[in-house]
């Protein structure tokens, strides 16, 4: 059975990316290659967040944004739609259980600047190699190298900006709350 608190991880994880996925298309629809592959890519740095925060969870919202996604047209056929949530939610779940084993520290307060920059490299490098496999075979790309560099720069980019976002606002927050002495 689902607790109240694993439903709402999952419906929080989903609509947060769709609506990163959105902002990404407004913001950056110019810098796409093709179908899946941005130089800049917003939603990318989510997945990699929502799965670092939220574990299984979070994986579990990524899958069920990017199949809403992919459902809506997105991607250019059925069976690639199909298969595209799977690495989307798969590949950021996948570091994260990567980092557990080399000992990821229990709280991401923990994590140094170098090791979550490993971990944003990591994930940049496991997410775009595993869609451009995807992406060739399925002729979506012409090219696996074309496709896994942009998707690895933008991905990259992309998880850097709202990671490191994310650590700034937090770093505020905490001045704001902390009286000055």
């Amino acid at each position: 059975m689902i607790s109240t608190l694993q439903a709402l991880s999952i419906a929080a994880s989903a609509l947060l990316y769709i609506g990163f996925f959105h902002i990404n298309a407004w913001l950056f629809s110019a810098l796409e290659v093709h179908p899946g592959a941005n130089w800049i890519f917003l939603p990318a740095g989510l997945r990699l967040l929502n799965t670092l925060l939220l574990g299984g969870e979070g994986a579990i919202g990524l899958l069920l944004a990017s199949s809403f996604l992919a459902l809506r047209g997105i991607q250019p056929d059925p069976i690639t739609a199909a298969i595209v949530p799977f690495i989307s939610a798969g590949a950021p779940y996948l570091i994260y259980r990567f980092a557990l084993f080399r000992g990821l520290p229990s709280t991401l307060e923990k994590l140094t600047p170098a090791s979550l920059s490993v971990l944003i490299a990591l994930y940049a490098a496991a997410s775009s190699f595993l869609h451009s496999i995807w992406y060739t075979v399925r002729g979506v790309s012409q090219s696996f190298l074309s496709s896994f560099f942009t998707m690895f720069v933008g991905d990259l980019i992309g998880t850097m900006i709202v990671i490191y976002s994310i650590k700034l606002l937090l770093t505020l927050w905490d001045k704001m709350r902390t009286p000055a002495r």
